[in-house]
């Protein structure tokens, strides 16, 4: 009986002993925090504003007129109308393929029409005063068309060998030299006009009710960061792409400045219609966590009057000029902290500083 109260007595005593030192941890650990100085942060209020829902697509930029021109006919460059990255307007001869033969043979064919010409007038005449027959009139007709015929093909080959862009725009690095020898297809130079340009972009079916033709799309691109070019939506493609779900949309951008390019991508942003208003706060208030993405609300303590944190879950939307929406979490009239946030914890004593930047 005296071991049982022995080892009751001294389970007490551990006990005990476990709960002072419990106690005293606790002190410290108060003592600790109220020996810290409150940490300063900046704050911002949470307020509703309004919001336009937005696209945001990657597009790329297509010349409406783009082509490389290449050789119709086959001989030697006898002469070069241009120079690399000249713009050159609509007709300008580009280059001159060695049309010699075709020169003579159209002189000869102009001589033959000479020809034909004068015998169906002298043959017509006879067969009005009865002098040959209707048969001689329509040999004569015949052999003047032929003639003529002949004349044409030849100013045809004399045009192709002489080679003109079909548009104004900009012509690129010249591609031939003077003597070269060019067979059909051989490429002469790109031609691309650069104002305006086609913008080329998809968007997921899910969107397909959001867009409509006029629509108004803003184009950025990582060269020109601080400009921002405007267009309107010009085509949709007839079908859905069945390996993407996505829909191929073209707006038209003007590029008065021939800033842009063709071929250049960049960001789109498809501008829909204005919104209600929504939650929003500075991006800096927003510390983003696997187990989710919380803000620090500030609010003041009850017992001490001191301002305080704590954490609060939130959904976050749509980023826009450094704000977001919250789609839940917060309302109008919060105030969360701004700038500071990672040397904060629940429950943190803070000193509100605005002159602190993000």
């Amino acid at each position: 009986m005296n071991k049982r109260f022995v080892a009751i007595g001294l389970l007490v005593i551990v006990i005990a002993g476990i709960a002072w030192r419990i106690h005293l941890g606790n002190m410290t650990r108060k003592s600790v925090i109220h020996a810290m100085p409150p940490i300063t942060v900046s704050t911002a209020e949470v307020k509703l504003e309004p919001f336009s829902p937005e696209i945001h697509a990657v597009g790329s930029l297509q010349a409406i007129n783009g082509i490389v021109v290449a050789s119709e006919m086959s001989g030697n460059v006898t002469g070069i109308g241009f120079d690399s990255g000249q713009k050159v307007r609509k007709g300008a001869l580009l280059v001159q393929v060695d049309n010699s033969t075709e020169l003579a043979q159209l002189d000869a064919d102009r001589a033959k029409l000479d020809l034909a010409n004068a015998q169906y007038i002298r043959t017509e005449a006879l067969y009005i005063r009865h002098a040959s027959s209707k048969s001689d009139v329509d040999i004569a007709g015949a052999n003047l068309k032929s003639a003529k015929a002949a004349v044409e093909s030849d100013r045809s080959i004399l045009d192709k060998l002489a080679i003109r862009a079909p548009f104004a725009g900009e012509a690129g690095i010249r591609l031939v030299s003077l003597g070269q020898y060019v067979a059909p297809g051989t490429p002469i130079v790109s031609l691309q006009s650069w104002n305006p340009l086609h913008l080329e972009f998809t968007v997921p079916q899910d969107d397909l009710d959001k867009i409509h033709y006029g629509q108004s799309v803003d184009f950025t691109v990582e060269a020109l960061s601080d400009k921002i070019f405007q267009g309107k939506i010009t085509a949709l493609d007839s079908r859905i792409e069945p390996s993407t779900r996505n829909l191929m949309v073209e707006a038209t951008i003007s590029n008065p400045n021939d800033l842009l390019r063709p071929g250049m991508f960049g960001n789109v942003t498809l501008l829909l219609k204005p919104g209600s208003q929504v939650v929003m706060v500075p991006n800096t208030a927003i510390s983003y966590n696997t187990y989710g993405d919380y803000v620090y609300v500030v609010e003041k303590d009850k017992a001490s009057g001191k301002l305080v944190v704590h954490e609060q879950t939130v959904k976050p939307g749509d980023e826009r000029n450094g704000k977001v929406a919250i789609l839940s979490g917060l309302k109008a009239g919060q105030t969360v902290v701004s700038a500071g946030e990672l040397k904060l914890h629940d429950g943190a004593e803070i000193a509100v500083n605005n002159s602190i930047l993000p």
